[in-house]
C-alpha cells in the first residue's frame, strides 16, 4: 500500500538559510498545524501538553517524553492542541552520506536512522518514549543546540554537529528493539555510496563490485541490515529527491526523473506511482493546490516503544 500524500511539503529553504544544515528551535506555544511532509530529516520531542498527532503510522495523543523521527516523505500534522510545546531539530539529508555516514556502522544508530524507519510498516518514521532521566538530558542538549542559533553558523558547525550526534545517540539507545550483530562492512560502505550519490547510475552488479561482495550474497546482507534490498533502497532515496524537484514549476516531469537518477521518464513515473499511488504530475498538482487528505490512513503497526503514548486525563 503506497504512502498517502500530504497536502503540503515543507521545503528546507522555506524555514532556514541555505547555509544552515542543522537547525533546532523550541516551540513554546505550538498551534494546530496541517498535515505535511519535508525534504529534510526531522526530530520532534514533546516537552509539554498534548495534541491529536496525525502521522503515517496512524493517530496518537503524545505527551512529554514522546519523540518522533521522520525521514523525508514521512507525513504528520498536529490537531486538537492542548498546551503543546515541543523541540524540533531538522537536518539536511546530505549529512547521512557524509558527516553522519559512520553511524551506519554502529548497531544502535544505524537502526535509528536506516533500518527502523525504512522497514515497510514504518513508512519513514520512528516513534519512541524517553524515561524521565533521558528526557531531561535530551532537553538540555536541545537547549544548547537552540542557543547556537545566536552564533555564527559556519564557525560553530562542529558544535551543531556534536550536539546532534549526542541527541541521536540518546534516542537510539531508547528504542525498545535492540540491534543484533554489527552490520557487515560491505553494507555500511554501500549505504555511504548511495546516500552520498543517489543519482549515480548504480546497478546491483556495480554496487556489489564497489564493496567487493558477490551480488546475491550482497542482497542478503543488505536486506538484513536495512530491511530493503539495495536497489529498493536506492529507489527510495531517489524518490525522496524527486519530491523536492517536483515542487519546482519550471521542471518537466521527465527532467525531474533525470535529475533524480532515472534515465527513462516512463519508468520514473511508474516507480513514483507505485510508491505514492499517483503520478508525479498529480503529486505536483496536489502540492500546489494544497488539497487536504480525505482521511488519515493507518499505515501499520510501528516498532514498539517503552510505553504507550501518553493520553490526556
Amino acid at each position: 500500500m503506497p504512502d498517502p500524500l500530504p497536502p503540503t511539503q515543507i521545503a528546507w529553504k522555506h524555514y532556514y538559510q541555505s547555509v544552515r544544515r542543522i537547525v533546532a528551535k523550541f516551540n513554546r506555544n505550538h498551534g494546530n498545524y496541517r498535515i505535511h511532509d519535508h525534504e529534510f530529516m526531522e526530530i520532534a520531542v514533546i516537552a509539554g501538553g498534548t495534541c491529536l498527532h496525525h502521522s503515517v503510522l496512524g493517530d496518537s495523543r503524545p505527551g512529554p517524553g514522546d519523540v518522533f523521527l521522520f525521514r523525508p516523505g514521512a507525513w504528520h500534522g498536529y490537531a486538537e492542541v492542548q498546551g503543546l510545546c515541543l523541540y524540533n531539530c531538522c537536518f539536511d539529508t546530505a549529512l547521512l552520506g557524509r558527516e553522519l555516514s559512520w553511524m551506519a556502522d554502529e548497531p544502535y544508530l544505524g537502526r535509528l536512522l536506516w533500518a527502523i524507519p525504512l522497514a515497510p510498516k514504518q513508512h519513514g518514521m520512528v516513534s519512541l518514549h524517553l524515561p524521565d532521566k533521558e528526557f531531561n538530558r535530551c532537553r538540555r542538549l536541545f537547549d544548547d543546540l537552540c542557543s547556537l542559533a545566536r552564533e555564527d553558523y559556519l564557525s560553530h558547525f562542529g558544535d551543531h554537529l556534536g550536539l546532534l550526534v549526542q541527541i541521536l545517540s540518546l534516542l537510539a539507545r531508547n528504542v525498545v528493539e535492540k540491534p543484533g550483530a554489527k552490520p557487515h562492512r560491505a553494507v555500511i560502505a554501500a549505504l555511504k555510496l548511495v546516500d552520498d550519490a543517489p543519482t549515480e547510475p548504480w546497478t546491483l552488479k556495480t554496487l556489489a563490485g564497489r564493496v567487493n561482495v558477490e551480488p546475491t550474497y550482497f542482497v542478503r546482507l543488505f536486506r538484513t541490515v536495512v530491511g530493503l534490498p539495495p536497489m529498493a533502497y536506492l529507489e527510495r532515496r531517489r524518490l525522496e529527491l524527486a519530491t523536492t524537484f517536483l515542487r519546482r514549476n519550471d521542471l518537466a516531469v521527465g527532467e525531474v526523473g533525470t535529475m533524480s537518477g532515472w534515465l527513462d521518464a516512463n519508468y520514473f513515473s511508474r516507480c513514483f506511482r507505485k510508491h505514492f499511488g499517483m503520478t508525479p504530475s498529480r503529486y505536483r498538482a496536489r502540492f500546489m493546490d494544497g488539497q487536504k487528505l480525505p482521511q488519515v490512513a493507518r499505515a501499520g503497526t510501528p516498532i514498539p516503544v517503552k510505553r504507550e503514548l501518553a493520553r490526556p486525563k
